[in-house]
């Protein structure tokens, strides 16, 4: 019987050092997180959250620096004034972050006016899937701010606040959901009678084309290609490049020439002689002296129109007779010093 009773107090003495030791470890383990300073950080979701519990991670950035503390609803929590029907149906979900992981011990984590900042350059939160185990966890990063827009709501957070993004998840369903409702409304039988008809069509009009005879034909043509002399016009070709490079050399060696350097210059020289010749002032009386002599030799040949005309009746009748004396002269030169020409030579009777 002691023996009995020995053996029960042992095994009594051993569960209630085994409960001791449990005990204390789990006040050593459990000791830091208990005493662990944390914040409350508060976000909005338009969606579902399906995969997020009480305690699923939050990370920023892939470095996990909290979890999730409590899963609602905003209408249980503000717009307490409103009826139910004119509420927000957000699904609200708190977090704890750890503030050390943000800025170390000794620095305070950052208010709401900081994180004003951070949102307006697009701080976000997103709820990302975890493998294929169908779990999740909300990540802090930075997204695009005109595809992930905040939420619109009328109440002040009790929290610091960060806005939300759309999921992954979410973004895919949607796409996939607006991609099924325009399929829906193609009239896909339409198209396909559509089809039928141009592959008719074209089926016919293929028959209709002579492909015999344009197989001919392509034949002629080939001939006719063959018969090309494609070597002479080679040949002719490369002359004809050489000629161009030829007056190419020329042209350049052309402009090449010193001469054509100073044409330039002497030209502007000539320009500017012209200029200064064209601004003299003495020109502009020269020409108003020029045109007052042509003014009056024109009148002087209004007065004497008659007398020039017969001046020059008498110098061309001058004219001729001096053209019958040349010729005369030229026939019987002495004629001018004697008078008569000579009397003819007689000859003698035998």
């Amino acid at each position: 019987m002691m023996t009995t009773q020995k053996h029960y107090f042992r095994l009594g003495v051993f569960v209630l050092a085994a409960l001791s030791i449990c005990l204390i470890l789990a006040i050593a383990f459990g000791a830091g997180r208990w005493t662990r300073t944390t914040i409350t950080l508060e976000s909005y979701f338009n969606e579902s959250v399906q995969g997020v519990d009480i305690g699923s991670k939050v990370k920023y950035r892939g470095v996990v620096v909290g979890e999730v503390s409590h899963i609602g609803f905003t209408y249980s929590r503000y717009q307490q004034d409103l009826p139910p029907s004119e509420r927000q149906q957000y699904v609200l979900i708190e977090t704890k972050l750890r503030p050390e992981l943000f800025g170390g011990k000794n620095m305070p984590f950052p208010d709401q006016s900081y994180l004003d900042k951070e949102i307006a350059k697009g701080l976000r939160i997103r709820l990302n899937p975890q493998g294929l185990t169908g779990t999740s966890y909300l990540e802090i990063d930075y997204q695009d701010l005109e595809r992930n827009p905040s939420l619109a709501m009328q109440w002040q957070p009790q929290h610091l606040y960060i806005p939300s993004a759309r999921s992954t998840v979410a973004q895919l369903v949607n796409a996939t959901q607006n991609l099924a409702i325009r399929l829906q409304k193609l009239d896909i039988e339409g198209l396909i009678n559509n089809l039928n008809q141009v592959l008719s069509t074209a089926n016919s009009k293929m028959n209709d084309i002579p492909l015999q005879a344009l197989a001919q034909k392509m034949l002629l043509i080939t001939d006719k290609l063959e018969k090309i002399p494609f070597s002479e016009l080679s040949t002719e070709a490369s002359g004809l490049m050489h000629e161009a490079r030829s007056s190419n050399q020329a042209l350049q060696k052309l402009l090449t020439d010193p001469a054509w350097a100073s044409a330039p210059s002497d030209l502007a020289a000539s320009a500017k002689q012209a200029r200064a010749l064209l601004e003299n002032p003495h020109l502009v009386g020269s020409l108003q002296k020029m045109e007052s002599s042509l003014s009056r030799l024109d009148k002087l040949l209004e007065q004497h129109e008659g007398g020039l005309d017969n001046t020059l009746s008498n110098m061309q009748q001058i004219s001729e007779d001096l053209r019958v004396i040349s010729e005369a002269a030229r026939a019987n030169p002495t004629g001018l010093l004697l008078g008569k020409p000579p009397a003819p030579y007689v000859l003698p009777n035998k």
